[in-house]
């Protein structure tokens, strides 16, 4: 698929006219094509004419796994139901996972699959993005001439890798490593958004490291220390990831299951989802009509991904925004809170936010901002743990299919870790 990363300003980061010596784009997908990514034998991708290559595939694979985390966290994260009943989708969505059997179907779907998946495409991007940063550090920078800004987008990469592994698991263990927390998963995401800003990233990949450490920051509860990152992010940055129609593997995963395939509906507080009093434009969906042929569910749309080439927002100055504003609140300084609020509502036509300005009810406005602001970008999941939002449906409610939804909004470790890590057992 194309190689390229793009910004709201269409301006391309990579463009890959490269051939790696054993074979180009071709020769590393086999490569990568295995059940235990970090088990790969990666002798052959030792050679410095293969650093933008591997940096830029690092780019490809991380784009597969954003829209996949979005979709599966959608479903599981509230933002969506599944309209289908097929086996699969409604295990996402009824929050009710295991490490065998359907339930270990999060960590054996993969990219280009007709099912949500988390733990390959994870695993892929976080080895190949830690094994280009090991082999940059290795070669020299006149076989490599541009090597630190390489460095800086690997690192990058895998520090936003390392988040998503910490808010979609129960618990991580990498490269035969011992079974962790997420909060490890978190620590080694700062340690990489460091090595980003250490080897000196600058314009989008600065401001997307930014993003992300304060995002992992947040995650460790590091509240003021993840204000002070965010509010170093350059006002209206945005940072996109591109997608297209060309085959399964390239698409929008949000567009397909939700509109192509409607197999997932939109779900119900999100049809009419109202800010002081309006319906709120950041998130905009439509009742299609019609109902599922196979379950009679009702389908509503999302207008944020009208096709299979709609790009998904990785990071944004928003985001960094909302990350102060709690950090704000974290330190009494609710008015501050509030005039992001309103900067927030001005640039999309909103009124004022007209709440109470006390701790409680500022930060319950954050969250519905995060709601509006994210929707569908693979971030409510994690904020439905962090913060204590209430499930929707709420745990027991009988899912309409002969189960009841479930409580658990992390991923155990699945079997194929146990399988092939000997440090830990289980499964």
């Amino acid at each position: 698929w194309g190689c390229e990363m793009m910004t709201k300003r269409s301006i391309p980061l990579l463009v890959l006219g490269l051939t790696l010596f054993t074979g180009g784009c071709d020769a590393l997908n086999d490569l990568l094509s295995v059940d235990a990514p970090s088990q790969v034998i990666a002798t052959d991708l030792e050679n410095p004419a293969a650093a933008t290559l591997l940096v830029a595939s690092v780019a490809n694979e991380f784009r597969c796994t954003l829209t996949y985390f979005a979709t599966a966290s959608a479903l599981t994260g509230n933002e969506w139901r599944d309209a289908s009943n097929n086996s699969v989708m409604n295990i996402w969505d009824q929050r009710v996972h295991d490490t065998s059997g359907y339930g270990s179907q999060y960590a054996s779907a993969d990219c280009g699959s007709n099912q949500p998946a988390i733990y390959q495409p994870l695993s892929r991007t976080r080895w190949l993005a830690d094994l280009s940063l090991t082999l940059l550090d290795g070669w020299d920078v006149g076989d490599v001439p541009d090597k630190a800004e390489l460095t800086a987008e690997a690192a990058m990469y895998a520090g936003y890798t390392y988040v998503l592994f910490g808010e979609a698991m129960c618990s991580v263990a990498f490269d035969d490593g011992p079974e962790q927390t997420p909060a490890d998963a978190f620590e080694l995401a700062v340690q990489r958004f460091d090595q980003s800003i250490g080897a000196g990233a600058s314009g989008d990949i600065l401001d997307a490291a930014r993003v992300g450490k304060a995002r992992a920051q947040l995650n460790l509860g590091q509240v003021a220390a993840a204000g002070a990152t965010a509010g170093s992010v350059t006002a209206g940055f945005s940072l996109e990831l591109n997608y297209s129609n060309a085959e399964s593997v390239t698409r929008n995963k949000q567009w397909e299951f939700n509109i192509d395939d409607e197999n997932v509906t939109v779900a119900e507080p999100y049809r009419a989802f109202m800010t002081e009093g309006m319906l709120d434009p950041r998130i905009s969906v439509t009742d299609e009509g019609t109902t599922h042929p196979q379950t009679g569910i009702a389908i509503y749309t999302n207008d944020k991904y009208p096709d299979a080439s709609t790009p998904v927002e990785m990071a944004s100055w928003e985001e960094a925004q909302l990350i102060v504003a709690e950090a704000e609140v974290g330190a009494g300084n609710h008015a501050a809170a509030v005039a992001i609020i309103d900067a927030l509502h001005t640039a999309v036509g909103l009124p004022v936010y007209s709440g109470g300005v006390n701790a409680v009810e500022v930060m319950a406005q954050i969250v519905e901002e995060r709601k509006a602001e994210m929707f569908l970008e693979g971030h409510h999941l994690q904020d439905i743990k962090r913060l204590g939002i209430p499930l929707y449906p709420e745990t027991g409610t009988d899912d309409g299919f002969g189960g009841a939804y479930g409580s658990q909004v992390c991923f155990d470790l699945p079997a194929t870790e146990f399988q092939n890590n000997g440090t830990i057992t289980g499964g």
